[in-house]
């Protein structure tokens, strides 16, 4: 079984401003700035400020990055990626979970920044300001690097329960995953709209199950589950207070669903059940528990 990065042509950020200091670029999600140089850019990508999401942009070389706070959710992981960010001297902010949509970049600048990391606040950086505002800021940050982020996240798919037919894996995003996988279903740690489900509809899974980024702006952080009942897919998020976004594995064992759409409801998938009973019943068949098991 093959797990790869998937393309992001779906994603590719636009410039919104340009001088002599750089460009601010603004895409729906950190992954869209998986590819390219961006040494003289502030990025704003419109998924959660996590560790695995703020990676992307520092092995890219930004200057600085803006994201979504996402909750920030269970033990802050919404916004991990600002201190991971700071250790490499690099500013990075989050935009207030309920003042900005997800997968929305152009939505962040007009959004509430709720937190800042050390290098961000010395450049002038504070709660209350608009992402606009915050990224013309962060303009004047020194001219970025590529930066080693080997090992820092988990990259890893894990089986978490093999069936007859199909199996259970997880992972922290969809982008990860390349292969279509129609009998299969998937729990990642990534949030819940609509750039999920594009990545999702490449794969074709079985079911899946994600975290509804403490929901943001306009339910946005939900929105996807409704683009895949429109193609049968049974879609489900976990609570963002229950289980850290970015984690895989938290998300299958100690998620709470939260949201589910009708192809699952049909499937007995409800709110309040556990992530673990909620994939066995997208599944739909008996599976045998196992240590995770990564595959790569």
């Amino acid at each position: 079984m093959s797990f790869k990065h998937a393309n992001n042509e779906k994603v590719i950020p636009k410039v919104h401003f340009e001088n002599e200091d750089g460009r601010i670029l603004v895409g729906n999600s950190l992954t869209s700035y998986e590819v390219g140089d961006y040494e003289t850019d502030v990025v704003l990508g419109a998924s959660f400020a996590g560790a695995p999401t703020g990676q992307v942009p520092l092995r890219q070389g930004c200057k600085a990055w803006i994201a979504h706070e996402a909750g920030p959710g269970k033990d802050e992981s919404g916004i991990a990626g600002l201190p991971l960010a700071d250790s490499f001297g690099v500013p990075a902010v989050a935009i207030s979970t309920k003042t900005a949509d997800l997968s929305d970049g152009q939505s962040l600048l007009l959004g509430t920044v709720s937190r800042a990391n050390n290098a961000a606040t010395a450049l002038g950086v504070r709660p209350g300001i608009t992402g606009e505002e915050a990224a013309h800021l962060l303009l004047k940050a020194p001219r970025g690097i590529k930066r080693d982020v080997t090992g820092l996240v988990d990259e890893d798919t894990y089986t978490l329960g093999k069936g007859k037919t199909g199996n259970i894996y997880a992972c922290w995003s969809f982008s990860r995953v390349t292969e279509e996988h129609p009998k299969d279903v998937f729990v990642v740690a990534s949030h819940g709209a609509k750039i999920m489900a594009i990545y999702a509809l490449s794969i074709n899974p079985k079911g899946m199950i994600c975290n509804d980024a403490g929901l943001g702006k306009n339910n946005s952080g939900i929105e996807g589950l409704a683009i895949l009942d429109e193609h049968g897919i049974g879609a489900a998020t976990v609570s963002t207070d229950s289980a850290r976004i970015g984690d895989a594995l938290s998300t299958y064992y100690d998620g709470v669903i939260s949201a589910v759409n009708k192809t699952a409801a049909a499937l007995g998938v409800e709110v309040g059940q556990s992530a673990r009973e909620a994939a066995r019943r997208l599944l739909g068949e008996d599976i045998s528990d196992e240590r995770p098991d990564t595959r790569s």
